[in-house]
């Protein structure tokens, strides 16, 4: 006999009948665009849809175009203490709009292995999952949901799980950010949060920065989360909604995608390349950039991250620098690695402005770098994918990089490594125990 949760918070955190629940998911979800490829994993708010709905909508909205074959939303305990991760024992979640499968299959084997346990009590009043069950309903009907409780549990206990997960499980980390604060305080600790989430601090994250904190930073402790990038979607805060500025709660919602997948839609591409062209105008012209007014620009523009950004003059290198790690929001990125390019670039002299016209642009955002292990040269080259890794060298005092656009003039994985080291200003036969190799993906696009 198949055995039903019946919602817990229906007609409070969302409608309770199933026209109203319908027509609010759509209208929310008709407004949200799908993400340029489909994350491996969101992190979505589970407010009301009065106060946080369009970010719930506009993170799982970003999943639109994915083909999971199981979804596991993992939600933290807001009022039962346990130890460990709890499963649900029924078989199916109704809503107001029909039944969500649950996924037995997955359940059964993460108990079986002791990553989960089954505890009802963790779910009966628990809205973190539910509020997320209408729109993946909508947007994934027939998918099973396997909904998980985080209780009290270490970044390794959530990693394991996650680990297991059957391949191409999508990942839902339920969180909202600050609680109970005033507004202007809530958006200033949200803002540092999000700056520790996208510059690779998640691990650290702590519950008084958002209350999905062990999820999230078990994910990112998890071998499935190495080397991918983080895109923020949006923020808000509860005040928005109420006009109560004394008491709020802060909102945030992000696109987690594999290292190589391009985060970044052709209008936000456009808009990175005329900015980045707008600096380089400027600064040749009136000796100085323009202000980067950063709050202007679309949220994915917001995230902190990496990029290079090469000059080419006819196909030929102009200049090219560029940062290893996110430590800036990624317009304030490529407005100084441009003007770096085009004036500090210790291989050629100071572009003149008399060169604007025919120089082109191309900007890399990198993803985050992952140390490489192998035995020896050769067992590194059958390692590297042409065309798609760019690799970090270091030995000896010395540094190279190559970005994933230099196989177009080094195709053959030898060259490639060879050439990196002479970059680094060692033989290309140089061959040491103490040589690293870190490799990253990027996503790279130019001018027209």
């Amino acid at each position: 006999m198949t055995t039903t949760r019946q919602p817990a918070v229906a007609g409070r955190f969302y409608p309770g009948q199933p026209g109203a629940l319908a027509s609010e998911v759509a209208a929310l979800l008709e407004g949200a665009p799908t993400a340029p490829e489909p994350p491996l994993a969101v992190i979505s708010p589970h407010a009301g849809y009065a106060f946080s709905g369009r970010l719930t909508a506009r993170a799982l909205a970003a999943t639109r175009d994915a083909t999971p074959g199981g979804i596991a939303v993992l939600s933290p305990s807001h009022r039962h203490a346990f130890d460990g991760i709890a499963a649900p024992s029924q078989d199916a979640f109704s809503l107001p709009t029909g039944t969500v499968r649950i996924d037995t299959a997955a359940r059964d084997a993460l108990t079986s292995g002791g990553l989960i346990h089954v505890e009802d009590a963790a779910h009966d009043q628990e809205h973190g999952v539910e509020v997320q069950l209408p729109f993946l309903h909508a947007l994934h009907p027939g998918v099973p949901v396997l909904p998980l409780v985080v209780g009290r549990a270490d970044n390794a206990q959530v990693a394991a799980v996650i680990d297991a997960l059957p391949q191409g499980t999508l990942i839902v980390l339920s969180s909202d950010l600050s609680h109970f604060l005033t507004r202007d305080a809530a958006q200033a600790k949200d803002a540092r949060t999000a700056e520790r989430l996208e510059t690779g601090a998640a691990p650290d994250l702590r519950p008084e920065e958002a209350c999905g904190a062990r999820a999230i930073a078990g994910f990112f402790t998890s071998r499935l989360a190495e080397g991918t990038r983080l895109t923020r979607l949006a923020m808000a805060n509860s005040g928005e909604v109420t006009g109560d500025d004394s008491r709020t709660v802060g909102y945030g919602a992000w696109a987690i995608t594999a290292g190589e997948a391009a985060c970044l839609d052709p209008g936000q591409r456009r808009r990175l390349l005329r900015t980045a062209r707008e600096v380089l105008a400027s600064s040749l012209s009136r000796g100085k950039p323009p202000l980067i007014d950063t709050a202007s620009f679309p949220p994915p523009l917001q995230t902190y991250g990496a990029s290079f950004v090469t000059l080419e003059q006819k196909g030929r290198l102009r200049g090219c620098i560029g940062s290893l790690k996110a430590h800036r929001p990624l317009v304030e990125d490529v407005a100084l690695n441009i003007q770096k390019s085009a004036f500090e670039d210790p291989r050629f002299n100071q572009l003149k402005e008399r060169e604007l016209d025919r120089t082109s642009i191309k900007i890399a955002i990198l993803s985050p770098a992952r140390r490489m292990t192998f035995a020896d040269q050769e067992d590194l080259e059958s390692q590297l994918v042409p065309e798609r890794d760019g690799l970090i060298l270091r030995d000896a005092g010395r540094a190279g990089t190559f970005l994933p656009m230099v196989w177009e003039k080094l195709p053959d994985p030898r060259a490639f490594v060879e050439a990196l080291k002479v970059k680094a200003g060692l033989p290309k036969d140089h061959w040491s125990d103490t040589l690293t190799i870190d490799r990253f993906h990027a996503e790279t696009f130019a001018e027209v």
